[in-house]
């Protein structure tokens, strides 16, 4: 039988890759001069604080523990999915300050935000997996969504973003 923990620690990691990515989306807003950069970042600090709030919300509608039938997983497959997942994701706190040290252009910027965003997703995704609840799952789905927009406007930016077109950043 396995059963991953509680709900609070499956969501407080889900809340914590959101808190790094509004942390990073502030910051690199800060560094550059690119207008259209500097206000997709703005405007990704802003959705990733609104996705804080929704992580929240969600986490208050689930049981204390789930899943709620023993699922079989003699191996710890699924708990090791989502550890390996949060641990490798792209924004820790640390390393989130560290890499924005070393950007030069807002390209570099961006490739780091759109590795974040697809890091996020596949954490998602394995979190939807887990979760017993139909309307949550809908919930997740709609997360998960916006995150995948945040892709499409992050490679649609970084294509209008030549090398010679931006500044190297200070």
């Amino acid at each position: 039988m396995f059963v991953f923990g509680t709900a609070d620690d499956v969501f407080a990691l889900a809340i914590r890759i959101k808190e790094n990515g509004r942390t990073f989306y502030a910051r690199a807003a800060q560094i550059g001069d690119d207008p259209v950069v500097k206000k997709l970042f703005e405007d990704l600090a802003i959705l990733e604080g609104c996705h804080i709030e929704c992580f929240k919300c969600l986490r208050g509608q689930l049981p204390a523990y789930f899943p709620e039938e023993e699922v079989w997983d003699p191996e710890g497959l699924a708990q090791s999915y989502l550890e390996v997942a949060a641990d490798t994701h792209v924004f820790t706190a640390e390393t989130a300050a560290e890499r924005l040290q070393n950007v030069q252009t807002p390209i570099e910027a961006l490739d780091m935000a759109l590795q974040f965003e697809k890091d996020s997703v596949h954490f998602f995704l394995g979190i939807k997996q887990m979760i017993p609840d139909a309307a949550a799952k809908v919930e997740l789905d709609k997360l998960i969504t916006d995150e995948m927009d945040h892709i499409r406007r992050l490679s649609q930016a970084r294509k209008l973003c030549s090398p010679s077109e931006c500044e190297i950043l200070p």
